[in-house]
């Protein structure tokens, strides 16, 4: 019998890869990895608890920022069925916060030009007070989710489709903590978070007139482009 869901038979919207599953119980307390699993749940569920579960979804990753939120917030309306731009724009605010974090703290403007993993290979625990503990977890959040979901067209051994909805539902949970952490240490983080950055340019996938040199006060010098769609790092 054929499956309605795109990511695969009905039976793989449950399924997680242990490395997945491993990192969230490594960034969430207890209830946040128990809300999780519940709203996993639920958006295989009637169609009364796959509704509730998108709308607290959509609460828990909505902006600010507007970009690349927004855009999280709109592909969750397609889960269960579709993952992997769920899954990209989630990967995409880390990625920005994480460009600010290591331009505020090695003074580097290239950081913002840097894709997530090289940025953080250049952060040190000593030299620039990003603890040991967090730079780990955001190493692992993008090995086993922010790369894969921009690169990896492969799909796991005995499934059909990369990302099922429950990997979906812990990378928002953990995207959000890790973001958190980030913002309570990062002055710039914070700023761009809090700001609409309309000049910037996140994981290399949107591109507007000017690039962004420094943060600060932002002058629009000219008018914004339609954004575009790359596959860099």
């Amino acid at each position: 019998m054929s499956s309605p869901w795109k990511t695969g038979d009905i039976s793989e919207a449950l399924d997680a890869l242990p490395e997945i599953i491993e990192l969230a119980k490594n960034v969430l307390v207890p209830i946040e990895l128990e809300k999780a699993e519940k709203l996993a749940e639920m958006l295989v569920g009637t169609k009364k608890e796959k509704k509730q579960a998108k709308a607290r979804l959509m609460l828990l990753v909505r902006p600010p920022p507007k970009r690349p939120l927004y855009y999280c917030m709109h592909e969750i309306q397609f889960l269960p069925r579709w993952t992997r731009n769920t899954m990209r724009y989630l990967g995409d605010y880390i990625d920005m916060l994480v460009k600010e974090m290591t331009f505020e703290f090695t003074g580097k403007n290239s950081a913002r030009k840097r894709s997530l993993g090289a940025n953080l290979n250049r952060l040190n625990p000593e030299k620039h007070g990003v603890s040991a503990d967090l730079l780990d977890k955001l190493k692992r959040y993008n090995s086993f989710l922010y790369s894969p979901g921009k690169h990896d067209f492969s799909t796991p051994l005995g499934r059909n489709h990369r990302f099922t909805s429950r990997e979906v539902v812990l990378t928002a949970f953990v995207t959000i903590k890790l973001a958190t952490q980030i913002k309570s240490i990062s002055k710039l983080a914070r700023d761009a978070a809090e700001k609409e950055l309309v000049d910037y340019i996140i994981g290399g996938r949107w591109r507007s007139h000017e690039r962004v040199e420094f943060r600060g006060e932002i002058k629009i010098s000219s008018p914004i482009q339609n954004p575009t769609t790359t596959e860099s790092d």
